[in-house]
């Protein structure tokens, strides 16, 4: 290729790649906001003594036995529309939405992957995984502390989201690790 065509080629290259780069600039800015990918590892006791008929202060809550839940959920785009109703279909689950370990049993009994996932972080995510007898295991993260990095988790087994199994219900507090988290270098 002779000097002239250089030129000409490099000249008639340049508002394409001025046009690419803005395109992709503003590409960037109109991505929607991503939730980071998080792991929570928590420590769960089983509620002996709850009662719906009270409110009660968390020291009043007793507990017979201890374990661990660890739940990662994945980094997805932030929710800019109402989460779907109850009664409404369930919006996709992102697949890698999953408990990672158990060694406790917690939610033992469920027939696989979560069906529903209402990622509100950091107020809030609800989380069902179904079982036999049109019965769900549901999730509840809530009180996230960014600063501390902490969340708690109440766990329980479900005919809806106001019908609780007291019996087979769980609480505890969580650590919350953020994989997107940069190191300093």
């Amino acid at each position: 290729m002779n000097d002239s065509t250089k030129r000409m080629t490099g000249r008639a290259l340049a508002p394409l790649l001025l046009f690419l780069a803005s395109a992709g600039s503003s590409l960037a800015a109109d991505a929607p906001a991503r939730l980071p990918d998080r792991v929570l590892t928590c420590q769960l006791g089983h509620a002996t003594n709850l009662d719906p008929l009270k409110q009660q202060d968390r020291s009043e809550i007793t507990f017979d036995r201890f374990g661990e839940l660890v739940l990662r959920l994945p980094p997805i785009a932030t929710r800019t529309t109402p989460p779907p109703d109850a009664t409404e279909p369930a919006d996709p689950v992102d697949p890698r939405t999953r408990i990672v370990a158990d060694p406790s049993g917690v939610t033992s009994g469920t027939l696989g992957r979560f069906d529903r996932v209402i990622d509100l972080w950091p107020e809030r995510v609800e989380l069902t995984m179904p079982m036999d007898g049109g019965l769900s295991k549901l999730l509840i993260v809530s009180d996230v502390d960014a600063a501390k990095e902490t969340a708690q988790l109440f766990v329980t087994t479900a005919a809806d989201l106001a019908t609780f199994d007291l019996k087979n219900t769980y609480l505890g507090s969580c650590s919350v690790r953020l994989a997107d988290k940069r190191k300093p270098a």
